[in-house]
Parts: structure tokens; C-alpha cells; sequence
């Protein structure tokens, strides 16, 4: 690819479903046997990040362009008598070997690969592997109408708004399909240039809710967030509220929140399906305008994404999360 127009092109021809499977390959057996897309990554960065990629070593392209993602499911909780479904997925980078994102930061330190091509090496991934997901619904004649997909958006991103803004511009369906999730560690440096990408190019945005992130950060992009996440540490903190009993105070807690925040989602992240602060909120949550999810590593999907994605843990013990098998069945 030579430019940014011939690319288009090529993306563009990637919505159809023969073309995409042909750029699609799967880990050889032994591995994780999730879809890679390393001809399509390699040729995108090439062209969106040519200094940097023209910079890396032909050991650090091969890694870098076999990046994939997994996923995490995201479900209804609450409030009853909400119909119990599967509303979406938060996808991670995950390299050939089913290594997760800090093992993925190790080894590219190893090989001078800059922080910034690892994350839109996945964010490449994420796109490709939701596009290649929709086209197989079709096929399948199954709808996914309000399914959504949120990835992590920190520093490394904003400290690239053009390129960011050219890659997202060449995946149109993020439009629909997609929540950015703002990391915890994001300074207030950073405000205008997320509120100018929020505005000019339609982003939704999903807002950490951790003790990590900056107090004027977080109250500044609250107006910005349609989901509120709140993180597996402090899920895990309130589990330990609700055992030392209190529950209610959680309630009015989250209840305030979720008046104040103005937010129509709140997501709990690392929520077992045994928690009890999981059957809690299924008993107690009672406003309307706010909804709750949960989101789990070491859950499988609700019918019908379970045809598409598995528990990795089936081929590694000690890996967590799930992978599109979609195509497993193709091969």
C-alpha cells in the first residue's frame, strides 16, 4: 500500500466476507486457535504509522502484525425482569502465544517495538475480528443489533490523535458498534484532545471508574460517558462491603452515581456468576434509567455468541478470557 486512498480501497473490499476470510489466517495447532489478520495489520500500519513501523526490526514486524484480541463478555444484571442477555464484549490484546497485554508490553520492550503501535496493532485486530463476526451472523442469519465492543483508549493513543483519527475513519462501523474506554491513568493534558475527538468523530465513550484516575479528569468527561465502568478492584472492594453488611449504602451509592453521572449503563468488571453482590444488585436495583451489567474473564457467552466465542482456559489452564472460534469449524 503506498497511501492512505489505496488503503481505503482495500479495507473496503474487506467487507466482503470470501475476501476477509482469505486475509484471515488461525494460530497453528498447539496455539490458540484464534483468527490473525498479519497481512492486513502489517499493511495498515505501514501506511498510518510508516516512520515507526519503517523503524522496527523484521523480528519486531512479525510479532507485532500476529497480535489478536480476546474478549471479555459483557451481560444484563439488573433491574428485573430484564431479559437475561449477552449485550456486548471488551476486547484485549492477546499476542500468537494466548500471552495477555503485559506479557505482550514485555516482549515488545525485548524487541524496541514502541507502545504505540502495540495498541493499534489491536485496535486493527478489534475491528477486523467484529467485522469478520458480523459478516458470519449474516451468513448464519443471526441479528446482532445492539451488540457492543469497547476497548481501552489511554495515553498512547492520545498522544496520536491523527493517526487515531485516520484509523478509525477507515473502520466506518465503529460508529455502531464500539465504546472507548477512557483508561484511569489519563491526566487532564489530555481532555481537549479527547473531547475534540469525542465530538468531530462521533466516539462513545465508556469512563473507568478507579480510584487511579484523576478526581477533575473523572468529573470533567462524565457528560462525555454513556457507560460507567467499574473496575475488577473496586468490584472486588464491594464485594467485601457487602459481606461486612453494607448493602445499603452501596445501594444509595450507586443509586446517587447513577443520578449524578447521568449514565444509562454501569458495568461491574470481574462480577462471578456465584458473587453475591451479583444476586444483590439482580434483587435490589430498582431504577429504571440506569441499567447493570456485569463482566467476567471466565464466562461463556449467552446463546447465540457461544457458537462464536470459547473459554480460552479450555486449551490453557492458567489463560483467561474468550476467543472468536468462528472459523474453527472452517478449517
Amino acid at each position: 500500500m503506498q497511501n492512505i486512498e489505496e488503503l481505503q480501497q482495500y479495507l473496503a473490499s474487506l467487507t466482503i466476507e470470501s475476501n476477509l476470510i482469505g486475509q484471515t489466517v488461525v494460530a497453528a495447532p498447539g496455539c490458540l486457535p484464534t483468527p490473525c489478520f498479519p497481512d492486513v495489520i502489517e499493511n495498515v500500519l505501514e501506511v498510518v504509522t510508516e516512520r515507526e513501523w519503517e523503524e522496527l526490526t523484521d523480528r519486531a514486524r512479525n510479532y507485532l502484525k500476529w497480535i489478536s484480541v480476546k474478549a471479555e463478555s459483557i451481560d444484563a444484571l439488573a433491574p428485573r425482569p430484564l431479559q437475561k442477555s449477552t449485550r456486548g464484549f471488551e476486547l484485549l490484546a492477546i499476542d500468537r502465544d494466548g500471552n495477555s497485554f503485559g506479557e505482550i508490553v514485555e516482549r515488545s520492550q525485548e524487541l524496541s517495538i514502541p507502545s504505540v503501535l502495540v495498541r493499534f496493532a489491536s485496535l486493527i485486530a478489534t475491528f477486523l475480528t467484529v467485522r469478520l463476526l458480523s459478516q458470519q451472523m449474516e451468513r448464519d442469519h443471526e441479528i446482532m443489533p445492539s451488540l457492543t465492543f469497547s476497548q481501552n483508549v489511554d495515553t498512547n493513543y492520545l498522544n496520536y490523535p491523527r493517526t487515531l483519527k485516520t484509523l478509525l475513519e477507515l473502520f466506518p462501523e465503529y460508529h455502531e458498534l464500539f465504546y472507548f474506554e477512557i483508561n484511569e491513568e489519563v491526566t487532564e493534558d489530555y481532555l481537549t484532545t479527547i473531547r475534540t475527538l469525542a465530538e468531530d468523530l462521533g466516539i462513545r465513550l465508556a469512563l473507568d471508574d478507579t480510584n487511579k484516575m484523576d478526581v477533575n479528569v473523572h468529573h470533567q468527561l462524565l457528560d462525555l460517558a454513556d457507560w460507567i465502568k467499574i473496575d475488577f478492584q473496586a468490584t472486588a472492594y464491594l464485594e467485601e462491603q457487602l459481606l461486612a453488611g453494607a448493602g445499603e449504602n452501596i445501594i444509595l451509592h450507586f443509586e446517587e452515581y447513577a443520578h449524578g453521572a447521568r449514565s444509562p449503563v454501569i458495568v461491574f468488571e470481574g462480577l462471578q456468576e456465584t458473587s453475591p453482590l451479583k444476586e444483590f444488585f439482580e434483587q435490589r436495583w430498582k431504577m429504571v434509567n440506569t441499567v447493570l451489567y456485569y463482566q467476567s474473564r471466565e464466562r461463556s457467552p449467552i446463546p447465540p455468541w457461544n457458537k462464536y466465542f470459547g473459554l480460552i482456559q479450555d486449551y490453557h489452564d492458567d489463560k483467561f478470557g474468550l476467543f472468536f472460534k468462528g472459523l474453527i469449524n472452517e478449517q
